[in-house]
């Protein structure tokens, strides 16, 4: 059991000797999830005890710095589980962000030689007591490293997976897995000791791009697991991008080009197998629907990518530049084929830059262009369902997959 850099502190430490070893540990992320962390608590309690009734249950809640107001904490530690189910409360000890809640979830996990480890948001509407058994089964039965859920969602929900974070993990890593940063995660000890060992663990919400890159370019088994809708408190910021989506937006991208840098000699070594063409179709109800405004989205990329050009520039060659710009008068004609181009230019960019303030000023540039092909995909869609709206993702990651020698050329 490695306790490399453990940040839990003395107390912790004990409460995790006095335990002992655990098979099964769910990790709750907590931060301002008072009016919903009670359900989490009570459906992991069940889901643990339910289908894990053989093993050795724990949960942990990490929570985030909170409101002066939120009781939060207090309220998880009045919560009593089941006996069996041993149960750990702290505040994130790694800093502040998802990943440092994270970061504290799996040195926890680490103390207590946990076998399978589960990591849900506090503020989850939808989660059921199934949930904890499809993400944790898969690795507790040595089928899997990694289980991610393949959430059914709205055509518009999803800007930054759909758009950036699917089509280029599925062309460098061969890895189809649909949603990347899902957000809920199984993992099993091989694999959560390999991220505490990583040097590029981030803080913040570049956590979920990071798990499952570490465990594609590591040669470890990633595998969907759950099949269902999420509803969660934080979808309702899409209306207000500048509060949530953009934050997470540069957290993701940054660490998803900083990841492509440091695996380079993995995905360039890859054999690159193409996927067989087949999308997968779903029958189940009608996802809850995300309200964007499609109008104000437009309208700020046709502007910043004027005001930006000098910017923009810098990261894109000539050909591709004067494309970009007839998008400025057409927004449709940012395809997928020019948006391939485009990430994977400013994902070679990004290797040539060692200053934090450089790469800031290139994700910066970034941003209007990614909102310009989420407007571009969500007006070819519009009048689409689900799964006419999920063949024209599916055929955006296969024209990043045949552009790939592209972007092995330019990096």
């Amino acid at each position: 059991m490695g306790d490399k850099g453990s940040h839990l502190g003395e107390a912790l430490e004990k409460k995790c000797s006095d335990i002992g070893s655990i098979d099964v540990l769910v990790g709750i992320l907590g931060k301002n999830v008072e009016t919903t962390i009670l359900h989490v608590l009570n459906v992991v309690n069940e889901g643990l005890y339910g289908y894990f009734p053989e093993y050795k249950k724990g949960i942990v809640v990490s929570i985030g710095s909170t409101a002066d107001s939120d009781r939060t904490f207090e309220l998880a530690e009045m919560f009593q589980p089941y006996n069996g189910v041993e149960k750990i409360i702290t505040e994130d000890v790694c800093g502040k962000g998802k990943g440092a809640g994270i970061r504290t979830v799996l040195e926890v996990a680490d103390h207590l030689d946990a076998k399978s480890v589960v990591l849900v948001d506090g503020d989850l509407l939808s989660i059921r007591p199934k949930w904890i058994e499809s993400i944790a089964g898969p690795i507790m039965y040595g089928r899997a490293d990694l289980t991610v859920p393949y959430y059914i969602r709205h055509k518009y929900d999803g800007v930054i997976t759909n758009i950036l974070a699917y089509p280029f993990t599925r062309a460098l890593y061969d890895l189809d897995i649909r949603q990347p940063i899902a957000g809920e995660f199984g993992l099993s000890k091989n694999l959560y000791r390999k991220l505490l060992d990583h040097p590029l663990f981030p803080n913040d919400f570049g956590v979920d791009i990071f798990i499952v890159t570490v465990a594609a370019a590591e040669g470890l088994m990633p595998k969907e697991s759950l099949f269902t809708m999420k509803i969660h408190e934080s979808t309702t910021h899409y209306l207000e991008p500048e509060k949530l989506l953009i934050p997470m937006f540069k957290q993701v991208t940054g660490k998803m080009f900083e990841l492509t840098k440091y695996y380079e000699g993995v995905w360039k070594r890859k054999k690159h197998v193409k996927h067989n063409g087949t999308y997968r179709e779903s029958f189940v109800q009608k996802p809850i629907p995300v309200k964007v405004d499609l109008e104000k989205l437009e309208k700020g990329f046709k502007h910043d990518v004027v005001e930006m050009r000098s910017i923009i520039k810098r990261f894109l060659p000539e050909d591709i530049m004067a494309r970009l710009e007839k998008c400025a008068k057409d927004v449709k004609g940012l395809d997928a084929e020019l948006w391939a181009k485009i990430v994977y230019n400013f994902a070679a960019s990004y290797k040539r830059l060692d200053k934090d303030v450089d790469r800031f000023v290139l994700l910066e540039a970034f941003k209007p262009l990614w909102l310009g092909r989420f407007v571009s995909y969500a007006l070819e869609v519009k009048d689409m369902d689900v799964n006419e709206a999920e063949r024209v993702i599916y055929h955006q990651a296969e024209v990043f997959e045949n552009n790939f020698d592209y972007l092995v050329s330019i990096y």
